[in-house]
C-alpha cells in the first residue's frame, strides 16, 4: 500500500517546520514514491486560533515581558490547556475532519501540541486505521501540554524528555521512542576550507581577514540585538556584526538605518534568508536566543554560542546543554555580551580550547532513523 503522509505544523517559531521539512526529505529519500503533505494545523478562516498560538506566541516570547511565563504555566496543568484548547475545539476539528477525508492520509504526524487533542477528536470520526505520532520538537525542558493525550505515540529528542512524558505525565513507556535529533544536513557538512571561507565571504559582502560576529534568533528576529549593537558602536567594534532579522521587517528597517547613522560599524543587515547555514560557517561566533533549531545548527557548526534569551523553562534545557558542555555562555546584559564577544575574539587560546569542547558533544543527528520507524508502522 502507498503511503501517504500528513505533515501538520502551526508557526510558532521556526522549529517545528524546519523540523518537518527535514523529516519529509528523509522520507522521500527512504521511499521516492511516498506522498508528503505539509499543512497549517489551523485553516485561513481560524482568527482566533492563529492570532492565539501565532501571533501571540510571537507577542509573549518576544514583546511583553512575562506574558509567556504566565501561559506556560497555567498550560502545565491539564485545566490550562482545556481552556486555551475549548475555544478552538468545534471548528478546528472539523476542518481536520475534512481535510483527512479529503487528503485520505496512511498516516498524520504533528510538529505541534496545540494540534493533538483537534486530531483526536477528528480521528475518533473516521472509520479508517490511520497511524498517528507526535514529533516533540523541543528537546529537553518542555511543556506537559505535549504529553497530555497519553495513549499517543510520541517520538521525543532525549532521555531527558521521555523521562518527562512517562514519570510526570504518566505516558506508557512503550509510546515514547527518543530519536535523533531532526537537522538540515547543510549544517552538518564539513566546514569549508579557508579559500571556501574567503570566498563565501565575500559572496555575502563580507572583509575576507575580519572576523565576524551573528545575531540571530530564528525566524522572528532577536529581541535585544539592538542593545548588543549600540555597544558595538560605543567600543568602536574591530569586527563585523552580521544581524538575521527573520520576518520582522519593522526591526530590519530600523537596523538599516542604524547601519546608515553609523558607517564605521561594519554591520550587515538580513531579513528572512535561506542561506543561514553559510552565515553560521563563516563567522566566528553567535549571539542567538536559545531555540532548539537555531542553537544545535550553531553547535553543529562548530561556533561557540552566547546565549542572551531563552523562553521561561521551555528553552531551559537548550540554554542548560550549551554551557554544561562548554560550548555556550548565558548573559544578559549587553555590555556583558560585548565583553564575552571580544574575550572569544582575541583570546589566542579559544580554538584549541573549543576544539575539545567540541569534540565532547555527541549530537545524533540520523534523521534517515526517524523515517525508517515511521515507515515501519
Amino acid at each position: 500500500m502507498k503511503r501517504k503522509f500528513l505533515f501538520l505544523y502551526l508557526n510558532t517559531g521556526a522549529g517545528h517546520i524546519s523540523a518537518a521539512k527535514v523529516l519529509a526529505a528523509a522520507l522521500k529519500e527512504k521511499d521516492p514514491d511516498v506522498e508528503i503533505e505539509m499543512l497549517n494545523g489551523f485553516d485561513k478562516y481560524n482568527f482566533f486560533g492563529h492570532f492565539m498560538f501565532e501571533k501571540g506566541y510571537n507577542y509573549a516570547t518576544n514583546y511583553v515581558h512575562g506574558a509567556f511565563p504566565l501561559i506556560y504555566d497555567m498550560a502545565q496543568h491539564r485545566w490550562g490547556q482545556t481552556m486555551f484548547v475549548l475555544p478552538l475545539r468545534f471548528h478546528t476539528t472539523r476542518y481536520l475532519r475534512r481535510v483527512i477525508r479529503e487528503k485520505q492520509p496512511t498516516d498524520i504526524v504533528s510538529f505541534h501540541f496545540a494540534l493533538t487533542p483537534f486530531v483526536k477528536s477528528a480521528l475518533r470520526q473516521i472509520s479508517r486505521k490511520i497511524n498517528f505520532t507526535v514529533m516533540v520538537t523541543d528537546p529537553f525542558t518542555l511543556p506537559n501540554a505535549w504529553f497530555y493525550e497519553n495513549d499517543q505515540k510520541f517520538f521525543v529528542f532525549s532521555e531527558q524528555a521521555k523521562h518527562q512524558a512517562v514519570e510526570v505525565c504518566g505516558v506508557p513507556g512503550q509510546n515514547v521512542t527518543v530519536v535523533p535529533f531532526l537537522m538540515n544536513e547543510k549544517y552538518l557538512m564539513p566546514l569549508p576550507s579557508k579559500d571556501e571561507i574567503e570566498a563565501m565571504k565575500a559572496k555575502h559582502g563580507f572583509t575576507a581577514d575580519k572576523k565576524i560576529v551573528l545575531l540571530v534568533g530564528g525566524g522572528e528576529g532577536l529581541p535585544g540585538a539592538v542593545e548588543i549593537i549600540k555597544e558595538c558602536v560605543l567600543h568602536r567594534a574591530p569586527f563585523a556584526v552580521a544581524v538575521v532579522c527573520g520576518r520582522d521587517r519593522a526591526f530590519k528597517d530600523a537596523l538599516e538605518l542604524l547601519r546608515r547613522t553609523y558607517p564605521k560599524l561594519d554591520l550587515h543587515v538580513f531579513g528572512f534568508i535561506d542561506y543561514l547555514d553559510e552565515l553560521i560557517k563563516i563567522c566566528d561566533c553567535a549571539v542567538i536566543k536559545a531555540g532548539p533549531a537555531t542553537l544545535m545548527e550553531v553547535i553543529s557548526c562548530r561556533k561557540p554560542v552566547v546565549i542572551i534569551k531563552y523562553i521561561h523553562n521551555q528553552e531551559l534545557g537548550n540554554m542548560r546543554f550549551a554551557v554544561d558542555h562548554k560550548v555556550g555562555w548565558f548573559i544578559r546584559k549587553p555590555r556583558d555580551v560585548y565583553r564575552k564577544i571580544n574575550e572569544l575574539l582575541v583570546d589566542k587560546n579559544f580554538d584549541e580550547e573549543m576544539k575539545k569542547n567540541f569534540d565532547s558533544v555527541h549530537l545524533d543527528t540520523d534523521a534517515g532513523k526517524v523515517a525508517s520507524l515511521l515507515l515501519e508502522k
